[in-house]
């Protein structure tokens, strides 16, 4: 059950109706997982014992992979918290922004963007648009010599034929954030994974569908 108070309320209750309840009239009642959020979306539980307790911030350490600079596919499996607004972006790189492979939640409402740049200039880019942000998303882009693809949900949404590749052991960082540390990916994740060789349309189909 949830309840929405007003921003403008001040020392609000917070009122539920369970309607009417037959005990045994020993047993008692309890109520688990009560929590007040201050943004518009649910968070998961934090477990408290009497005083009010902060969300340490989730983090994912020591997950870099053998990345192959050459070809390979990025996959995530993510949703946003909030449906435009910021940039959350998740990366292959150098640590830089002249080398990197991403795609990201954009700024804009119900958009997915993404960005494949090698030395500084763009090889496959573009936005997408109608994504439900909100919603989990199966997202894999596809990077290879002159074969580049974004995979969407099963779908192929974006492709080029054309573009040049990374020089060998150039990627080295597999990150949530743009590759030097911003616009981090404040989001759900189920899955991230990175993939050394580039996958057949079947096998990125397969991978993608929800």
């Amino acid at each position: 059950m949830t309840r929405t108070v007003a921003a403008s309320a001040n020392n609000a209750k917070i009122q539920f109706n369970f309607g009417n309840q037959t005990g045994d009239g020993t047993s008692g009642f309890y109520l688990f997982g009560y929590q007040i959020e201050q943004q518009s979306y649910a968070t998961s539980y934090i477990p408290t014992s009497g005083s009010q307790v902060t969300r340490n911030q989730e983090t994912c350490i020591n997950a870099t992979p053998e990345i192959n600079s050459e070809e390979g596919v990025l996959y995530a499996e993510i949703s946003a918290l909030a449906d435009g607004g910021s940039y959350r972006i998740i990366s292959l790189s150098d640590g830089t922004d002249s080398n990197r492979i991403i795609f990201f939640y954009d700024v804009s409402i119900n958009r997915l963007s993404y960005q494949v740049r090698v030395g500084n200039a763009s090889q496959f880019n573009g936005a997408i648009n109608n994504v439900s942000v909100l919603q989990f998303n199966k997202v894999a882009l596809k990077y290879k010599e002159n074969d580049f693809a974004l995979w969407i949900n099963g779908v192929e949404v974006a492709a080029d034929a054309v573009g040049n590749i990374f020089p060998l052991n150039t990627l080295t960082k597999l990150s949530f954030s743009s590759g030097n540390a911003s616009s981090n990916f404040f989001g759900k994740t189920k899955a991230l994974a990175v993939w050394k060789e580039a996958l057949s349309d079947s096998e990125l189909q397969s991978l993608t569908t929800i």
